[in-house]
């Protein structure tokens, strides 16, 4: 088997290589940020808001699946949000019809919760599933509506038979290395020397649904090598956890962890109560406790 992985650069896309990797599959990586990473010399540069670049690549690499972790996430969406489109909307377009052209038979990408609204209020206390979805107008974030618009085009595509399309709408992920927007804090918590506290722009009793890049990673490769025939999309399921409990979690395992909570919290961004059901029934795949989730991400982060 032959993987092509667009954003193998990324938060996520690195761990996912890795698993892929150890498993001793052939994997070939793409992001535009190859060009200037002098430790990923075998990344291809390429952006898959250019369509020829990447018809290109998977006409010549010619894999089996193909990975799309390609995405802009956080402020920068908002920022440049020409660019934002071109690489979320088009970018995933590209890489669907690139697919198609080439005769690839399966395209696993990465969805999000966010494309289930702005927060819980909507569906009640009871766990969210795949059959779950949030009008347009109630989006609260132009990431969740581009989110549920990728799903809504792949799964056009796979009606047509060709290419068997899989959005994994993950929690929010955390890990070392995310360094920029609303859940940055979440890598911030896991050095285990940094000395400032860490400040969570939530209120203590505010809930997350949380996934670490780990097993994050770890369900995208089930997917990417399943003999069974995949879901549309698949929620990964998370840790339902107050912020303050969460930092109660950091501090058992790194005493010297302080945080700091905000007293005019952001409004919810993500919903908190994600079903898993399905990818645990199609793919087998459960989360690792949140302790030892916590324990193995810490030990990834660059001392």
């Amino acid at each position: 088997m032959k993987v092509l992985v667009f954003g193998a650069g990324g938060f996520v896309g690195r761990r996912l290589v890795e698993v892929l990797t150890e498993a001793e599959i052939a994997v070939v990586g793409a992001d535009v940020a190859a060009a200037r990473d002098p430790v990923s010399p075998s990344l291809h540069a390429i952006d898959v808001g250019d369509r020829e670049a990447v018809a290109s690549l998977v006409a010549e690499t010619r894999p089996n699946v193909i990975v799309n972790l390609a995405y802009v996430t956080g402020d920068a969406i908002e920022a440049d949000l020409d660019r934002s489109t071109r690489i979320n909307v088009n970018g995933h377009l590209h890489v669907l019809d690139a697919a198609r052209s080439s005769g690839v038979g399966r395209v696993v990408y990465s969805s999000s919760i966010a494309a289930y609204g702005p927060d819980q209020s909507g569906y009640g206390d009871r766990a969210i599933t795949e059959a779950d979805s949030c009008p347009l107008e109630e989006h609260g974030t132009t990431y969740g509506a581009m989110k549920a618009f990728n799903d809504f085009i792949a799964l056009r595509i796979r009606a047509e038979g060709a290419v068997e399309t899989c959005g994994v709408r993950l929690s929010i992920v955390f890990g070392p290395g995310r360094r920029h927007g609303f859940t940055a804090w979440t890598s911030h918590m896991l050095d285990p020397a940094r000395e400032d506290a860490i400040e969570a722009p939530l209120a203590p009793d505010d809930p997350l649904s949380l996934i670490s890049a780990g097993d994050a990673a770890r369900l995208l490769a089930l997917a990417v090598r399943s003999p069974a025939t995949l879901p549309p999309v698949l929620n990964s399921g998370g840790y339902r956890v107050a912020a303050r409990v969460l930092a109660d979690e950091i501090a058992k395992l790194n005493p010297r962890a302080r945080f700091t909570f905000s007293d005019s919290p952001v409004p919810p961004l993500f919903v908190d109560h994600v079903s898993g059901a399905l990818a645990e029934k199609a793919l087998g795949f459960r989360l690792q406790p949140l302790s030892a989730a916590l324990r193995a991400e810490m030990a990834k982060h660059p001392l």
